[in-house]
């Protein structure tokens, strides 16, 4: 008899940097459940609609989807006098941490083997930070952080391109109004 697969919570900025990485690399290893938390998001019309293609893609690949309240106020509080931040600077990585704590707190109370997060397949994220911030809150949760590298074997074109192929939404921001500009 096979032993059961790890359970892994992965934080979801979007669907087109999950869908691949958790189609080809993620389910076929570990008990897969997505986790929506995106207050930093510049508006609810566009946290709707990538939480309606995430909701597509959990459906249409039968992963379980948790999804955490629109709280932008909360989150603009975070980053209060972060505004002229460069991208990937201190604004950024506070916003990581944010996404990264509650994904650690879910998981930790949940019963979760694993966290991760999906921010991990952009090129235009600080993925040394991403990653040494999830294992410093794998470690402060007693937990264990996912250190997967989701860029290997070109994963992010790869994922722009599976993306493309489904019809999903691909945003040309982050997400927050900063990072509009």
């Amino acid at each position: 008899m096979d032993s059961p697969k790890p359970k892994l919570l992965l934080h979801v900025c979007c669907s087109p940097c999950a869908t691949y990485s958790s189609y080809e690399k993620l389910a076929p290893r570990y008990d897969l459940t997505w986790y929506f938390d995106n207050s930093n998001l510049a508006s609810r019309q566009e946290y709707d609609k990538r939480l309606s293609y995430v909701q597509l893609m959990a459906e249409k690949f039968g992963w379980p989807l948790l999804v955490e309240p629109y709280r932008h106020e909360s989150w603009q509080t975070l980053v209060c006098s972060r505004e002229h931040d460069p991208e990937r600077g201190a604004r950024c990585q506070i916003c990581y941490k944010s996404r990264l704590l509650s994904t650690a707190k879910r998981a930790a109370s949940s019963g979760f083997d694993y966290f991760s997060t999906s921010l991990l397949v952009s090129p235009y994220k600080d993925t040394e930070k991403i990653h040494s911030l999830g294992r410093e809150l794998a470690e402060a949760f007693n937990s264990a952080f996912l250190d997967f590298d989701f860029q290997a074997d070109d994963g992010y074109r790869r994922s722009q391109e599976m993306a493309k192929a489904l019809g999903l939404y691909r945003q040309k921001f982050c997400g927050c109004e900063y990072s509009l500009q």
